[in-house]
């Protein structure tokens, strides 16, 4: 009785102390959470402010990555919609933000981002919260968003998380640790799917990418603001750049 005391105390002490390396050390039980939408499709949960992997995850009253509009007391508000390259994830401290960076005492610059957000979503967004103040407004958009189209599916939660974790030990054993257990251990007995040859629904989804850039450049075009769109497939290190009153846009 007493060798099965000790090794339930010993179990309990190994799985507290795993517990708390996993949340201190490795900074997993807190993820910043998802919420769907039934036009926005999804994003990030309003008012959030967690640790993620040693990096604060901020998220205001309007699920941007920034500090809450109250905050604000710059003369000039610039807003910044893009995905995951905009949003930095969670390897980013909000003090790291492009959009943090990019800030001083003359102009705000908010960060409107979700991972693999498309124009659609952006569009959303901009119906729902409107401009905020803002004169000048920054898309940050790559070549894949013309297939980028809102399916409004379930959220996956190991990619989109809508609730916390039961414990940190438990996120980590089934979000992460599949990613470095051998294929043959993770993998199914289902045949592989093979890459869908590119046909008229491909050309379809294109199309309609095109008319979502589109339509998000004619929504932020009106009501007197001002469009400034930017391509890029590269992490977005300054806003400042990026603010300057014209359009850029590669599409004819």
């Amino acid at each position: 009785m007493r060798k099965f005391t000790v090794a339930m105390a010993a179990l309990l002490l190994g799985l507290g102390g795993a517990e708390l390396g996993a949340r201190y050390v490795l900074g997993l039980g807190t993820p910043p959470l998802s919420v769907t939408h039934p036009t926005i499709e999804y994003m990030f949960a309003p008012n959030q402010d967690v640790q993620r992997f040693g990096n604060r995850q901020l998220y205001n009253e309007f699920g941007m990555r920034s500090v809450g509009m109250e905050e604000v007391f710059q003369p000039r508000r610039v807003l910044v919609l893009g995905d995951s390259v905009l949003n930095g994830g969670n390897q980013t401290d909000h003090a790291d933000l492009a959009t943090t960076l990019s800030t001083d005492d003359k102009i705000f610059f908010g960060n409107v981002s979700a991972g693999s957000w498309g124009p659609a979503n952006m569009g959303a967004w901009i119906d729902r919260y409107g401009f905020l103040g803002a004169d000048t407004l920054v898309v940050v958009l790559s070549s894949h968003d013309l297939r980028d189209i809102p399916t409004f599916a379930a959220l996956d939660p190991l990619t989109h998380p809508t609730r916390m974790p039961v414990s940190a030990l438990v996120e980590g054993v089934e979000r992460y640790l599949p990613r470095y257990l051998p294929a043959s251990l993770t993998a199914t007995n289902s045949a592989p799917e093979k890459a869908p040859e590119p046909d008229a629904t491909t050309a379809s989804t294109s199309v309609q990418g095109e008319a979502e850039i589109r339509a998000l450049i004619d929504r932020v075009g009106g009501g007197g603001s001002c469009a400034c769109a930017w391509c890029s497939t590269r992490p977005v290190r300054s806003c400042r750049d990026l603010a300057a009153p014209q359009t850029r846009w590669p599409i004819t």
